[in-house]
């Protein structure tokens, strides 16, 4: 075979997690900031808090002609699909709750940041559901510890239009590749 045997195609190289339909399992590793979200000229803006402060004259339409602003949760994860430091953000209400229920979980889970969650994505026609479930609590991995800490996440700078994640160079740019 051309390809190699253990080949794992990543579902993202980016620096956002993308729920995709099925499980999506990723580690917490930082506190959650929440905030508002509004799009413009297919652009995110934030503002931090829980109270909206964008207004409908402030943003483009979705396709249903609703104003474009979201409340979510961003938070630093570990993407077990794509074996890095990524931002998960969250607009769904119904994964916001299961959080919330696993961290009120104290003698089960607690702590988001002490164990895995899996994020179930599943898609019926144009309807689209979610599941949360914890997994056993289980320690860091060295590899994770230090991807973290190379990332040098910051979740404020999502406020100021900035990436939060120190993204890695390029490993070879492409005037370095032989022909």
């Amino acid at each position: 075979m051309a390809i190699p045997k253990d080949t794992v195609i990543p579902a993202s190289t980016g620096s956002f997690a993308k729920i995709q339909e099925g499980n999506n399992r990723y580690r917490v590793l930082s506190d959650a900031v929440t905030g508002w979200e509004g799009w413009k000229d297919k652009k995110p803006f934030r503002h931090e808090g829980d109270v909206c402060k964008i207004t409908a004259e402030q943003v483009d339409l979705t396709k249903d002609g609703k104003p474009n602003i979201n409340y979510f949760w961003a938070m630093v994860v570990w993407s077990h699909a794509d074996k890095r430091v990524q931002i998960l953000e969250i607009t769904q209400k119904t994964i916001m709750n299961a959080l919330v229920q696993l961290e009120q979980n104290v003698e089960d889970f607690g702590d988001l940041k002490n164990y895995d969650i899996i994020i179930n994505k599943s898609k019926v026609g144009d309807k689209t559901s979610y599941t949360v479930q914890g997994t056993p609590s289980k320690a860091l991995t060295q590899e994770q510890v230090e991807a973290h800490e190379t990332s040098e996440a910051d979740l404020s700078k999502l406020f100021k239009g900035d990436y939060p994640i120190k993204e890695a160079e390029a490993e070879a740019k492409p005037e370095d590749i032989p022909f």
